[in-house]
C-alpha cells in the first residue's frame, strides 16, 4: 500500500521532471480537479496529465477518458491544433483495473515508481525518466531542490517570454517607409508622377524581361497616392509587430525577400504588357512571419490567432482577388515566402538549427526554381 506521502513525493518528482527537463508548461483547465495538466506543443505528447484522484472501476476510467477527449479538443480549437496526444499517469487507481489506452490518450498506471520502470510506451517517448526520477538528496532537502529548480526555471522561461514579446523600437519600418516616401516624391520632382507610366519605369517598375534589379527596386515605388498611403499605413502596424517578434536585422530580411519572391511570381504570371509596383508583396510577407510566429507560439497567441491574425490575411486575400488592379501574385509570393523565410530565420528561444536549415534549403530551393522559370523559361 503506498502512503499519500509516497504518492505526493512521486507526483513532485513527475512534475520537476516534466517541467524543468523537457519544458512543459502547466496549463489551467476550468472544472478539473484532483488533476494536473503539462503542456509542451513541441512533444510527441502534448498533454501530460496527473491524475491523483482514486479510479476505483471501469465506468470511472470510461468517463476520465471521455472528460479527456471533450478537455482535448478544446485545447486544440484554443491552438489550431490538428493532432493532440495525451499521456495521463493515474497515480491511484484499483489495481484490478486494466487500462486500455486509445490512439490519442496513452494511460499509464503510476501507483509506485515499479510501474513506472515497467512500462515499456513510456520508456520509449521519454526514455531518460527513470533516471531523472531518482534524486541523492532525501526528506525537506529533495522537497527544497524540487521546488527550487522548479521555479527557477519558470522565472527563467517567463523572462524569455517578456523578452520575446517585449515592444522594440520600429527603426527598419521606419526606415523603409521613410526611402519610399522619398522616392514617391522624387518621381514628382525628377519625372511625370507616380501614376505616369515612363516615371515608373525609369524609376525601377516591375515589367516583363526586364533587369533583375527591378524586382528589388519596384517595391520601393507606389502608384498614386491612395497606394502609398495606404502601403505605409500598413507597413507601419505589422512592421512594428515583426520588428517586435524578430528583431530588427530578421525583419529587413523578411521583408526584402518576401517582395523578391512576390515579385518572381508576379514575372511568371503576369501580363507582358502591364507594369508593376508597390511593397503589398513584401508587406504580405510581414504577415507570413507574423502568422509563423502565432502558429509556433499559439500557447500564447492563440486567440489573437483566430481572431485577429487569421481575419486579416484572409480578408486581404479576398480584397486582393476582388479589386481588379491589385497585383494577387505578389501577395500571394509575398505571404509564402514570409512564411518559408521566418522559419530559415528561427524564432529566439524556439527554433532548433535543424529547423534553421530546413528553412534555409526551403527559402534557397524557392528562390532558384522561381528565377529559372521568370528567366529561363
Amino acid at each position: 500500500m503506498v502512503t499519500s506521502e509516497e504518492r505526493d513525493l512521486l507526483v513532485m518528482k513527475f512534475l520537476h521532471y516534466f517541467i524543468t527537463e523537457k519544458n512543459y508548461n502547466p496549463v489551467i483547465v476550468h472544472g478539473i480537479q484532483n488533476e494536473i495538466w503539462l503542456e509542451n506543443m513541441d512533444s510527441e505528447y502534448r498533454i501530460v496529465r496527473l491524475v491523483l484522484g482514486y479510479i476505483h472501476n471501469k465506468e470511472q476510467l470510461d468517463f476520465d477518458n471521455f472528460k479527456v477527449g471533450r478537455m482535448t479538443r478544446q485545447i486544440k480549437l484554443k491552438t489550431f491544433t490538428l493532432k493532440m496526444k495525451v499521456m495521463t499517469f493515474y497515480l491511484d487507481i484499483n489495481e484490478d483495473i486494466e487500462l486500455e489506452s486509445t490512439k490519442n490518450n496513452l494511460m499509464i498506471k503510476a501507483n509506485t515508481k515499479d510501474d513506472i520502470k515497467g512500462n515499456e510506451y513510456l520508456k520509449k517517448s521519454f526514455p531518460d525518466i527513470n533516471e531523472k526520477l531518482v534524486f541523492t538528496e532525501e526528506g525537506a532537502k529533495l522537497y527544497e531542490k524540487i521546488n527550487s529548480d522548479i521555479l527557477r526555471r519558470n522565472l527563467d522561461q517567463t523572462e524569455k517570454i517578456n523578452d520575446l514579446f517585449r515592444t522594440k523600437k520600429p527603426i527598419v519600418t521606419n526606415v523603409l517607409i521613410g526611402i519610399m516616401i522619398f522616392i514617391f516624391v522624387f518621381m514628382y520632382v525628377f519625372g511625370n508622377g507616380s501614376t505616369d507610366t515612363y516615371t515608373l519605369f525609369k524609376f525601377g517598375g516591375l515589367v516583363k524581361d526586364g533587369s533583375f534589379l527591378r524586382i528589388i527596386s519596384s517595391m520601393f515605388l507606389h502608384i498614386g497616392f491612395i497606394h502609398l498611403i495606404m502601403n505605409m499605413y500598413s507597413l507601419s502596424i505589422l512592421g512594428k509587430q515583426t520588428e517586435t517578434f524578430y528583431g530588427h536585422f530578421k525583419t529587413l530580411i523578411i521583408f526584402i525577400f518576401s517582395g523578391i519572391v512576390g515579385n518572381l511570381l508576379s514575372l511568371i504570371l503576369m501580363d507582358t504588357k502591364t507594369i508593376s509596383a508597390g511593397a503589398s508583396g513584401a508587406i504580405f510577407g510581414l504577415m507570413g512571419a507574423i502568422l509563423y510566429f502565432s502558429l509556433n507560439q499559439r500557447t500564447y497567441m492563440g486567440e489573437a490567432l483566430k481572431r485577429e491574425i487569421l481575419p486579416v490575411i484572409i480578408l486581404n486575400l479576398v480584397f486582393s482577388f476582388m479589386i481588379p488592379s491589385i497585383n494577387i501574385y505578389a501577395h500571394i509570393g509575398g505571404l509564402v515566402g514570409g512564411m518559408i523565410i521566418s522559419n530559415a530565420l528561427g524564432i529566439k528561444y524556439k527554433s532548433s538549427k535543424f529547423e534553421k536549415v530546413n528553412g534555409f534549403i526551403a527559402s534557397a530551393i524557392l528562390i532558384g526554381v522561381l528565377i529559372f522559370l521568370a528567366y529561363f523559361m
